[in-house]
């Protein structure tokens, strides 16, 4: 097969010539995640949000590429959302969990079946150990730490989907980002702290905004509701997102036309805990990026007590459930 060739607009033109990569890149499971958005439900609110699942992996497979990685770390990067369900982390709200690992928890099952073990097999490959990202440290890590996931979706969103910082920034950053012990760190103490303060704010705005939050406590409830009137079934997750809208949509069941109807851009929610409409359990995201100096790795709440304060303060504000009133339901 010849090579893949990606025009990404964080990293330009990437080519992929390892024929592993280019095996998994043509299997239907990885070209499924073309049709799951990576907003989630909020890309079927606004259509602006426009990544895919398999253009974040494309991206951290080529940021993987960048920092050095090997090709099997790289295919890795390719495959470490195969097992998203549709709607993306909304999954996480129908099942509510702390950490947003419904995917991860069903990785094997979600895999076996496809061609992805065959694929790994040929080129003499354990497929478990390729397909659980865990098993590759540059690939992913735990927050608060860096990682290729962590910093292709900060740096796609902000740059691509939401704007709130310039591809200039984008690239100074990664201008700045080494592999030191088999870790990702910044080499520069100014660009580390704007990684820090940036990333929280793009948390703020973005994936953990009470709007999108509640978009995503509102689909999460359509949905339960589906399942408990039988219009789905969990297996129906590990289809598409347009797929799996159109099944609820065409419903006639009014539990469920009332969370879509709420489906809208001039919706919004507020914390409530005296008057809520529903409950949510978002995942708050805030990075502690280490930098390089003196031959020493050091966090960066270790070398700026204000920002310290600020993550911390920002998390303690954010955790738990949250208790949602909607704002607007006329239609």
């Amino acid at each position: 097969m010849p090579p893949i060739t990606i025009h990404d607009p964080v990293y330009g033109n990437v080519t992929f010539t390892e024929p592993l990569f280019v095996d998994l890149y043509h299997a239907d499971a990885v070209q499924r995640l073309a049709a799951i958005d990576q907003g989630g439900i909020t890309a079927f609110i606004k259509p602006e949000r426009a990544t895919t699942r398999l253009d974040h992996c494309l991206g951290v497979a080529a940021l993987l590429r960048l920092l050095g990685a090997d090709p099997v770390e790289q295919a890795a990067g390719l495959l470490h959302d195969v097992p998203h369900t549709a709607f993306s982390h909304v999954i996480d709200f129908v099942f509510p969990n702390h950490a947003h690992t419904y995917h991860e928890e069903h990785r094997e099952a979600m895999l076996e079946g496809s061609e992805i073990p065959a694929i790994c097999a040929r080129h003499g490959l354990d497929w478990r150990l390729v397909s659980d990202a865990e098993n590759f440290a540059l690939l992913e890590q735990p927050l608060p730490w860096l990682c290729a996931d962590r910093l292709d979706y900060f740096l796609r969103d902000g740059t691509v989907d939401v704007g709130t910082f310039s591809a200039a920034a984008a690239q100074s950053l990664l201008a700045h980002l080494r592999v030191w012990e088999g870790q990702i760190v910044v080499d520069d103490l100014d660009a580390a702290r704007w990684l820090g303060e940036q990333f929280i704010r793009l948390d703020d705005v973005c994936w953990c905004s009470v709007q999108e939050v509640g978009w995503y406590a509102v689909m999460a409830e359509a949905l339960r509701a589906a399942l408990e009137l039988g219009v789905i079934v969990e297996a129906d997750f590990a289809g598409t997102d347009a797929a799996l809208f159109e099944r609820i949509r065409a419903a006639n069941a009014p539990a469920v036309q009332r969370w879509l109807a709420l489906l809208r851009r001039d919706v919004d929610f507020v914390r409530d805990p005296a008057h809520p409409d529903l409950f949510a359990l978002p995942k708050v995201r805030a990075v502690d990026p280490p930098v390089l100096l003196g031959g020493r790795a050091i966090p960066l709440s270790h070398l700026d007590p204000a920002f310290a304060r600020r993550r911390e303060t920002y998390i303690a504000g954010k955790q738990g459930e949250w208790p949602l009133r909607i704002l607007t339901t006329a239609a």
